[in-house]
């Protein structure tokens, strides 16, 4: 318990203190390791494959647009039954009538 009052007590002098080995090692093992990583990023992306030439246009449809086929503005799909008397339930309507 003295010892680590009388370390507490004691001042330190900023003229004795300075950045040690350590510190300077620490940092430069980062800066290499940050270096090695940028270099392997590079080759990896070198390897990749890109379609330059058809890049902008959209993708072809196999089905022409159509209204029908288009969802309606309130989100509520049509029914996709040919029965006519499921036919005259709105989309809402679940009970059995």
């Amino acid at each position: 318990m003295t010892a680590m009052i009388s370390l507490q007590t004691v001042e330190i002098d900023p003229n004795v203190v300075r950045p040690g080995w350590v510190a300077l090692l620490i940092v430069l093992a980062l800066g290499a390791a940050t270096f090695l990583l940028w270099r392997s990023m590079g080759k990896q992306l070198k390897r990749i494959d890109v379609d330059r030439d058809g890049a902008d246009d959209p993708a072809p449809s196999a089905d022409p647009a159509s209204p029908a086929g288009s969802p309606s503005p309130d989100g509520d799909a049509a029914p996709t039954t040919s029965d006519p008397k499921d036919l005259t339930k709105t989309p809402g309507d679940h009970a059995p009538k």
